[in-house]
């Protein structure tokens, strides 16, 4: 596999300009800072797995995004001071100023007028399926597709389950570019906000402002590569500024998100005769020999600091052969950090769907649309192997509120005779599961195990409201939640896959997935109490154990 010739493997550590004021670049050759976000955007809104899937992205316009502007129009006061709420972190409110109603009601006619065709389809496939649960009885339903709308018609198919309960499945292969094109609403957004300070992706559209740049371009843009390039490589300021910038107003924000400094990289590229574990905080981990580099989950810090985030995006390798991704919940697929590693990476490995589901939308074309071709679709407990060793897709049990989604995986890799296994958010309810899991893996103990215990999730409504097409109950959506392990089912795994490490991750407290993860525990929440417990218990049968936060190194 080719490498970037070109790219420093490490640079020594020097001071950063400390200046209020930008200076002047001195030079056409220049990187892009290492805290400038590159934002994908769909008609305003953060672009997560849901909104880049034309169906799924149709429903959350209708009955999330559309509800919400015209809740802040009407009482913005209302809206900001509840945003401004520590305690309201995630709520349904818009994080934006009063002064901002003006743009919010722009927004609004705009998302109206371009989503029109996408707003028609909501209506319509939830219309339909409301009269597919309360009409079809059993008998043939042929008489449901004699009155389709033009909206649904050749999108959909209707069908039973072995105990005659109605579905309504979507062929979503004809919504790309087709049934449902969104493409032309994709859009670029740059700009250097603290990632503190980054409003909920789910709430609050993002706004243009003094220091930021929307570029209206589609994601699979050639100069989008050409741009995040200049992350690790330099480019030319003026040719960048003639393919990117159309507004001349725009120049000087543009040229503030340059700089002449080559970045500061921590030995991005191991070359060591062991296997090096970087964990880069939340779910994101980082295996490496001198051969082999497998990448999961990446969402990464931008901007360095010498307390949590001691790794951050610079740090990842020049080529990443393996990319494993989990689920499709926005922080274990972020595509605000795969678009500027997709020409780095061998292969992006993902999980398979429920094909027709529309809570379950295909990966696999959602990463067509961010422009990577070299995908590998696993099964459970598909191998991989590589010349270091093997990489497993393993059962992911829960944490989707009981939907039938099958996109989700764990992994286990088996990389120079080290064991490691990657359970992420799962809800180990049934200790027989990982019993079994153990009997295909082996027995010897593993090296580290990871376990997300955010035992007391957010929800059915909350990530998931907009697809239901009948509002579920207080109670069930109530006890429907995305939950992780409690320290009970956490051990169980433990005691039926023996390890020497068990360390708690993904607990979404690192400060710069705050916009991604609206969580703000205190000591004594819940999820808190019980990692505390597991890790204690851990340790007292002798198994070194933490709750990681920020970033950390292994030799193994």
């Amino acid at each position: 596999m080719a490498t970037i010739s070109d790219l420093a493997n490490d640079v020594a550590e020097r001071p950063r300009q400390s200046d209020a004021r930008e200076p002047e670049l001195a030079t056409d050759e220049v990187f892009l800072r290492p805290d400038v976000k590159i934002e994908p955007l769909t008609c305003g809104w953060y672009a997560w797995s849901h909104l880049i899937a034309p169906a799924t992205q149709a429903m959350n316009v209708t009955y999330r995004q559309i509800p919400l502007l015209r809740s802040f129009i009407d009482n913005p006061a209302v809206h900001a001071a509840a945003a401004a709420n520590p305690s309201l972190v995630g709520g349904s409110f818009v994080a934006l100023t009063e002064a901002d109603a003006p743009r919010a009601a722009a927004l609004l006619d705009d998302i109206n007028r371009r989503c029109a065709h996408m707003i028609a389809f909501a209506e319509a496939f939830r219309q339909l399926d409301r009269e597919v649960q309360g009409k079809a009885q059993g008998f043939c339903l042929d008489d449901f597709y004699r009155s389709l709308p033009a909206e649904l018609a050749g999108l959909v198919e209707i069908v039973y389950d072995l105990n005659n309960h109605p579905k309504t499945k979507l062929v979503e292969e004809l919504l790309y570019a087709g049934g449902l094109d969104n493409r032309g609403l994709q859009q670029i957004h740059l700009h250097r906000t603290p990632s503190e300070d980054r409003p909920f992706f789910l709430s609050t559209p993002r706004l243009e402002r003094q220091g930021s740049l929307v570029l209206n371009m589609r994601y699979t843009d050639p100069r989008l590569d050409d741009l995040c390039a200049m992350k690790l490589r330099s480019g030319s300021l003026a040719d960048a500024t003639r393919h990117l910038v159309e507004s001349k107003h725009k120049v000087d924000c543009f040229h503030s998100l340059f700089t002449s400094e080559r970045p500061l990289r921590k030995t991005p590229n191991y070359r060591g005769d062991g296997v090096r574990v970087r964990y880069f905080g939340h779910a994101c981990v980082l295996v490496q020999t001198a051969g082999l580099s497998v990448l999961i989950d990446p969402t990464t810090a931008w901007a360095r600091d010498d307390k949590e985030a001691t790794l951050t995006f610079d740090d990842l390798p020049d080529v990443i052969d393996y990319v494993v991704l989990s689920h499709a919940h926005q922080d274990h697929i972020c595509p605000e950090v795969l678009l500027p590693l997709r020409r780095r990476i061998g292969q992006i490995c993902i999980p398979r769907h429920n094909p027709g589901n529309i809570a379950d939308p295909s990966l696999k074309l959602v990463l067509r649309e961010l422009g990577f071709s070299n995908i590998r679709v696993l099964d459970p407990l598909d191998c991989i192997d590589t010349p270091d060793g093997q990489i497993i897709s393993l059962p992911f049990p829960g944490e989707h509120c009981d939907l039938d989604i099958a996109t989700k995986q764990c992994v286990f890799l088996n990389i120079r005779g080290r064991r490691l296994a990657f359970l992420v958010d799962s809800d180990a309810v049934d200790a027989g599961l990982y019993r079994r899991i153990a009997g295909r893996i082996g027995s010897a103990p593993l090296d580290a195990l990871f376990i997300g215990m955010e035992c007391h999730g957010a929800p059915l409504g909350w990530l998931y409201g907009p697809l239901l097409t009948r509002a579920s109950k207080r109670r069930d959506d109530d006890s429907r939640r995305l939950n992780g392990c409690t320290c009970e089912r956490a051990l169980g795994v433990v005691e039926a896959i023996p390890c020497t490490r068990a360390y708690v991750y993904a607990m979404g407290q690192e400060h710069w997935l705050r916009y991604l993860m609206g969580l703000a525990y205190r000591p004594d929440s819940v999820q808190i109490v019980e990692s505390d417990r597991f890790v204690a218990q851990c340790r007292d049968r002798g198994i070194e154990a933490d709750r990681l936060l920020g970033c950390r190194e292994w030799l193994l």
